[in-house]
């Protein structure tokens, strides 16, 4: 919500208040309405609709198993009870004259209800949201009980209900009630004002207004004098207050065509974690739907039909829902796809599987790198058309960048006619320097293939090399690459520059790991720069 917004909501919730202020304050502005049939049919009106509220809050959490559903589920049941009381005190309709514990029942109920949404504000355990969970039988009769026994007490005229309500219907131990009402509903305002904060609904806000508006109630109820304009004022705001929930949740129904669902946003964090797993795991079939109806050819515009329907059963999605997973599912296929044609297929998985990978920065991890590129190629393109260079980089490319993906290796760049390739990193790979091997092998029949039809094409020369290198993303928070840096990566560029075209030189620590499975010449040993002893080397040729 943006500041005017806060503010707007702010002023038209502190309203009633500032009215109920001026009416206590100015006594001769505080005008009296007496209208008994009128009074039983408002309040009984808004037991209704919050009996309405609290059964489909109700049926809500068990759908969803949410311990905070429940409890605001009570909230609503506390109300709807004791306002029926209240309506059923109202003299002349139902009984003749005012009985003392139905005319106090209103304040009760309400700060029963604040002691229920009080406890909704707390963010409960999964254990212990599991143990409340199996006392959901006793928790949904508690308002039934509590009513049962107010009543009993109410027509009966036992203590302390044996004489008549005060005039102004309303003591100070009822005031205290209210009061210790309004503070419980205002501990769960904070609560909520801070779920609703980082996690945005229509629902959460209207619970939130509601408690807000209960609270204005129990102070109505606290400062108000009977059958006057203050009096009335509280019963107006019990309306309200059940009223904006009532009408938010059609316009979520509306919008969602679904009731299931409607009161996500105000569930507990492990509910909707749970909600967004499920989602997420919807979201990955559809992909998966998706990607399989276009490789048998099914247009894209095509309804899902029987395959959407077992999706939202499955995974209790909404009929809207669906539709926005399909868009969704779309979209991310569309961008996964564009996502892994500019970065090597690992390294996009391992991003989309956690995108904290993609922070600036690296380990120092064992890998093997392999490095290739075009000998004579500067002179060729010298001398040929840029566009034929392209088509001959490209034709190259296409084909030694599945040999490279199949055996495990991740492209990091391209750098004009060389391209470079790492093993064992972002996933461990065992045996890295044996796919390296075999990598550079296959890469060099590749192109051999290719060079056989145009023999005016350079040939590549391919250095591989084994050690430890900071693997990560470098760069800036503009743009960044993964890559490998180190004395490893330098060393497999030497040995490349050693190398002749069609060969596959390789450093000594990948010999060693390769051991018995290389078929290898010595070649010469070379000085590197840094280095003070000079690096044996050797021309693999095959791998067992």
């Amino acid at each position: 919500m943006s500041k005017l917004s806060v503010v707007t909501w702010g002023t038209a919730i502190s309203l009633p208040v500032a009215g109920l202020w001026l009416l206590v304050s100015h006594p001769r502005l505080d005008a009296h309405y007496e209208h008994h049939p009128e009074h039983f049919w408002l309040v009984l009106g808004a037991a209704a609709l919050a009996m309405a509220l609290g059964i489909i809050l109700f049926r809500a959490a068990r759908s969803r198993r949410d311990l905070r559903l429940i409890l605001v589920s009570l909230m609503f049941q506390f109300a709807a009870g004791f306002l029926g009381l209240h309506a059923i005190a109202t003299p002349g309709v139902i009984i003749q004259m005012p009985n003392a514990g139905f005319v106090y029942a209103v304040p009760v109920g309400l700060t029963l209800g604040g002691f229920a949404a009080l406890a909704s504000a707390v963010e409960y355990g999964p254990i212990a949201a599991a143990r409340l969970n199996r006392l959901t039988w006793l928790l949904s009769a508690l308002p039934v009980l509590v009513l049962v026994v107010w009543a009993m007490f109410s027509l009966t005229g036992l203590p302390p209900f044996d004489g008549l309500p005060s005039a102004t219907e309303t003591s100070r131990s009822l005031v205290a009630v209210a009061y210790l009402g309004s503070l419980s509903y205002l501990c769960a305002v904070v609560v909520y004002a801070r779920q609703f904060h980082r996690r945005r609904g229509l629902l959460l806000l209207s619970v939130l207004s509601a408690f807000v508006l209960l609270i204005e109630a129990l102070l109505a109820i606290g400062h108000g004098r009977s059958w006057q304009a203050s009096w009335w004022e509280w019963h107006a705001l019990m309306v309200a207050a059940f009223a904006l929930i009532a009408l938010s949740s059609h316009v979520q129904f509306r919008r969602e065509g679904s009731s299931l669902g409607l009161f996500d946003s105000v569930t507990l964090n492990q509910t909707m974690a749970v909600l967004e797993r499920d989602y997420t795991r919807a979201l990955t079939e559809m992909v998966e739907v998706l990607r399989s109806r276009a490789a048998v050819g099914v247009p894209p515009d095509e309804p899902l039909g029987v395959v959407g329907v077992e999706l939202s059963k499955r995974f209790g999605l909404t009929e809207r829902q669906l539709v926005v997973l399909e868009q969704n599912a779309r979209l991310y296929r569309q961008l996964d796809q564009l996502f892994r044609s500019y970065m090597s297929p690992q390294v996009a998985t391992a991003l989309l599987a956690n995108p904290e990978q993609a922070d600036l920065g690296g380990r120092i991890a064992e890998v093997s790198v392999l490095m290739a590129d075009l000998s004579g190629f500067t002179p060729f393109a010298e001398r040929t058309d840029p566009a034929l260079v392209v088509q001959m980089l490209n034709t190259y490319y296409g084909a030694i960048v599945p040999v490279i993906l199949e055996e495990g290796g991740v492209v990091v760049q391209f750098v004009g006619d060389a391209v470079m390739a790492v093993f064992n990193a972002p996933a461990p790979q065992p045996d890295h320097a044996l796919r390296a091997a075999r990598a550079g092998l296959m890469l060099q029949q590749a192109v051999g293939r290719i060079s056989a039809g145009q023999p005016d094409w350079p040939r590549f020369r391919v250095g591989i090399n084994t050690g430890p290198a900071l693997v990560g993303n470098i760069g800036a928070a503009q743009m960044r690459n993964y890559t490998a840096i180190g004395d490893t990566t330098n060393l497999a560029a030497r040995l490349e520059g050693v190398a002749q075209p069609g060969e596959v030189v390789i450093g000594p620590l990948t010999r060693d790991q390769l051991g018995h499975r290389a078929l290898v010449r010595p070649l010469h040993a070379i000085t590197v720069k840094g280095r003070q002893e000079p690096v044996t080397c050797f021309v693999l040729s095959g791998v067992r």
